[in-house]
C-alpha cells in the first residue's frame, strides 16, 4: 500500500473519486491500485504534480515495507 498517498490526501482532504477524476479511472480502480497494485510513471508524476508539488515523488509512492508485491 501507498500509506504515504493515501495519508497526503487525507490530510489535504481531498477525496479517493478526486484523484481518480486526476487520472480519468474508476474510483475503485484508484482504489486497487493504491492497495493492491501500482500506478504508472505517468499517473505518478501527474498526481505528484497536480495534487502534491510539495512533496517528493519518492516520498509519495513509497510502499509499505512489509508490502512485497511492488519489488
Amino acid at each position: 500500500m501507498y500509506t504515504n498517498l493515501n495519508d497526503s490526501l487525507k490530510r489535504k482532504g481531498l477525496s479517493m473519486s478526486a484523484a481518480a477524476n486526476l487520472l480519468s479511472i474508476p474510483e475503485a480502480t484508484f482504489r486497487t491500485k493504491l492497495q493492491e497494485r501500482s500506478f504508472s510513471v505517468e499517473e505518478a508524476f501527474r498526481i505528484k504534480t497536480n495534487l502534491f508539488p510539495e512533496f517528493d515523488i519518492f516520498y509519495l509512492f513509497k510502499r509499505d515495507a512489509n508490502d512485497r508485491k511492488g519489488e
